[in-house]
């Protein structure tokens, strides 16, 4: 499936069309068996996210006002009774499985590549029969362009801003790959549909703790359906638009090496950089998390006793996680303090502890003060260190060197299965739930990918 294309590393067009080439190319079959693997893996923990976010006020709020100027359409969501055109679909279900931040990774650019491409493609399963294999091959394709755009913009000595929401910039992008592909759109149109979405790109950090973050990678699912569908039709975009003079590339990183958008294309999968959360919040805070279980499955402290704990966490994770004494639970999804204190109060750290209940509990906030982090650039995104002292001056050390859920230390397809499960429950009833599991684990075989919607609220 290699295609062997050069191009300089100052702005090319001719990237695009690289882009819409490997978009049109190959089969499922042409996959290498670990991205066959990941592509199910892939389903079945967004399936479940979506799940577990449908009933989120979040999505309450998005339900209400898309109905408040849209009619209703024939497509459905996950764990939701209401209807919504092809376009609204998208938005629902990516928004959806955003909601808790428990979405997937690409851990070398914090993008959260699945909900986009996924999402546009369930939208066009509703009115155009994909087979499992097709919509596996479409949606690695569409995630694979998405992450290789946000590695080039967000590498070092690229001049992009940290500011950026990268999920937002490159899923419209992705997505519109991916429902092109499945259309059949040419190369010509294919080029059109990148362009069109690339035009639509979105998204800051300034959009973390309120609803609005949740929605930056659900605007860019409905961009990429409505591009490839713009396309479609013969509404024409030129190469620029991507990686052009003035492309969105260039544009949000003026010194991005353009060349490495296409390098080893087929070969090399940067979407193997992908991880799955083990807990509902930023994932740049998860091997902080890991310390703090460890130090409680070790000591056992009661929370009363201890005088201070230190910790040595990546940049990223104050960068974007720096909230102290979070008001509400999507302020909460992004406080490092907030998830280590109920961490240490309550052993383990799940979508309860994210909510009111626990984000007010005066222990957990009387904690928040007693912790201090500091930001360690040695420290990979997998690895954070933990160091509690007890009043009685006694003092207990923790280094996680690979956090659960990182490359090396993957989750395992149980543990997808039991995250998926935990989700489910109160959305869907128990036979439901586990006939859909059983259906995202089979998705390469079915017949039209659409079954997989077929499963209301409970």
């Amino acid at each position: 499936m290699g295609i062997n294309v050069t191009t300089q590393s100052a702005a090319d067009p001719a990237a695009t069309e690289a882009i819409a080439d490997f978009a049109l190319s190959g089969s499922f079959a042409t996959l290498s068996p670990d991205v066959q693997r990941e592509s199910v893996r892939t389903v079945v923990n967004w399936a479940g996210c979506a799940l577990g976010g449908a009933p989120t006020p979040t999505v309450a709020a998005a339900i209400k006002g898309l109905q408040s100027y849209s009619s209703p359409g024939r497509c459905r969501v996950l764990g939701r009774r209401e209807r919504f055109d092809a376009p609204g679909a998208a938005v629902i279900n990516c928004l959806a499985s955003a909601a808790h931040a428990f979405d997937d990774t690409h851990l070398a650019t914090i993008t959260h590549p699945t909900g986009p491409v996924i999402s546009a493609l369930l939208a066009l399963a509703e009115s155009h029969t994909i087979r499992g294999e097709d919509f596996l091959a479409a949606l690695m394709i569409g995630m694979e362009i998405e992450c290789r755009l946000s590695t080039v913009i967000v590498a070092p000595g690229s001049g992009s801003s940290g500011g950026w929401y990268i999920t937002g910039v490159t899923g419209s992008i992705g997505a519109a790959a991916a429902v092109g592909r499945v259309l059949g759109l040419d190369r010509t149109a294919m080029v059109s549909a990148l362009g069109l979405a690339a035009a639509q790109s979105c998204g800051t950090r300034g959009t973390h703790a309120s609803m609005a973050c949740a929605y930056v990678p659900a605007i860019a699912a409905q961009a990429g359906y409505v591009a490839a569908m713009m396309a479609r039709a013969g509404f024409a975009c030129g190469p620029a638009a991507v990686a052009g003079r003035n492309g969105v590339v260039e544009v949000i990183a003026p010194k991005a090496d353009h060349a490495a958008i296409t390098r080893d294309f087929g070969t090399h999968w940067e979407v193997l950089g992908n991880a799955y959360k083990p807990y509902p919040c930023g994932i740049v805070i998860h091997s902080a998390i890991d310390a703090c279980l460890e130090l409680v499955r070790k000591h056992k402290p009661n929370p009363d006793d201890i005088a201070e704990v230190a910790l040595d966490v990546t940049p990223g994770a104050l960068a974007l996680c720096w909230r102290k004494l979070p008001d509400t639970e999507l302020e909460a999804q992004v406080s490092l303090y907030h998830w280590l204190a109920a961490t240490l109060i309550h052993g383990e750290a799940t979508v309860t502890q994210a909510q009111l209940a626990c984000i007010r509990d005066k222990r957990v906030r009387d904690l928040q003060s007693r912790l201090n982090a500091t930001a360690s650039p040695a420290l990979a995104i997998d690895q954070a260190k933990a160091t509690m002292r007890m009043r009685d001056g006694t003092t207990h050390a923790v280094s996680i060197e690979h956090g659960v859920g990182s490359l090396i230390k993957p989750m395992s397809d149980d543990e997808l299965s039991a995250k998926f499960l935990s989700q489910a429950s109160g959305v869907l009833s128990g036979a439901k739930a586990r006939a859909l599991l059983d259906a995202s684990w089979s998705v390469r075989g079915l017949a039209n990918v659409a079954d997989l919607l077929a499963l209301e609220a409970a």
